[in-house]
């Protein structure tokens, strides 16, 4: 095996499609790599038919963190092995720095690990001048890694957190869109709401940008509805919605912070729908809402406000909302 030139075609494949990977999915602030896509949505697709069966929510909460985990160690295993098999494609690549002796396959391994984590014991060195450069990129390549992998997971971990604070200031506002209204609408003019909303929406426009910089967001789960990102912006697009179609008595102003939010969520539906959900074919189905036509301000009937309320993302809000594990019944407050 060692001294097939054709080894270091292939290890140079493998240490190309590491390094493009790692920089896709960290530095696009777009989209994910393409191995990084196939394979955190493929484990998640099999984690979220488990989860469809046997309802175990802390099953999805475990798996963002060891994706991250896992994606990080794919890079540098395939690093390693690309590095490995380029030392292996010639006799004189490696030799033992006190006898000469040509490595062999586990030596060389063990040589790409110690220069790729950037050791440098010296027990093993090129063999000829030619490969001399060699261990200074791989040690390189792996610095680079290292630190990418390190700054990524920083980054994640302070945007998971900012998705649960999001996401618990608008639970704050009631656990339904009907308690949303409830608590806001200051006898009909719903006030209250509109003001709720200036916070809320740089938030959510950020965590927008913030998954398409950072993918495996989408893949961390909270076990808890009230922290749940998707529940709590599906529940506030249905509230301003209602309260948008339904009340004719909302001033100019309000109706404006109203229309800003709904194009806030939107938009950020939008951006998860270039990169992470598809629509579900049948717009899902929405539960009685004669309790929201007894709110004050409201004087368009239950049936106009099915009628009115947007089928596109209504869809959108769905597939969101069952991508992270949870029922539609969730928004609603409503018994499975």
């Amino acid at each position: 095996m060692i001294g097939n030139p054709w080894l270091g075609v292939i290890g140079i494949l493998l240490i190309a499609l590491a390094n493009y990977d790692a920089i896709k999915t960290t530095l696009s602030a777009s989209h994910s790599g393409p191995m990084t896509n196939r394979s955190i949505s493929s484990v998640w697709a099999v984690l979220l038919a488990i989860h469809q069966r046997h309802r175990c929510h802390r099953l999805l909460s475990a798996a963002g963190p060891w994706l991250t985990v896992g994606l990080i160690t794919i890079w540098l295993l395939l690093a390693l092995a690309g590095w490995w098999l380029l030392f292996c494609s010639a006799e004189d690549a490696v030799v033992n720095a006190t006898t000469k002796a040509s490595a062999n396959g586990i030596e060389r391994l063990y040589y790409a690990g110690y220069t790729l984590t950037t050791l440098g014991y010296g027990d093993f060195v090129p063999g000829s001048d030619g490969w001399r450069m060699t261990p200074p990129l791989a040690a390189a390549n792996g610095f680079f890694l290292f630190t990418l992998t390190i700054t990524y997971m920083l980054s994640i971990i302070a945007n998971v957190t900012e998705k649960r604070h999001v996401a618990l200031t608008i639970h704050a506002l009631g656990e339904s869109p009907l308690d949303i209204l409830s608590a806001t609408h200051d006898n009909g003019t719903y006030t209250s709401l509109g003001q709720q909303l200036q916070p809320l929406q740089q938030a959510i426009s950020r965590l927008g940008q913030q998954h398409l910089a950072y993918p495996i967001l989408h893949y961390y789960h909270d076990p808890r509805s009230q922290k749940s990102l998707p529940v709590a912006l599906a529940r506030l697009y249905q509230a301003l919605s209602i309260a948008q179609i339904a009340c004719p008595t909302i001033g100019h102003a309000t109706r404006q912070q109203l229309n800003m939010g709904i194009v806030t969520l939107e938009n950020f539906l939008a951006t998860l729908d270039s990169a992470f959900i598809d629509a579900v074919p049948t717009p899902p189905e929405l539960p009685s809402l004669e309790a929201y036509h007894r709110l004050p301000g409201i004087a368009t009937s239950p049936h106009a406000i099915r009628q009115q309320l947007a089928e596109r993302q209504q869809r959108l809000l769905a597939a969101y909302v069952q991508k992270d594990g949870w029922a539609w019944q969730t928004i609603w407050n409503e018994p499975l």
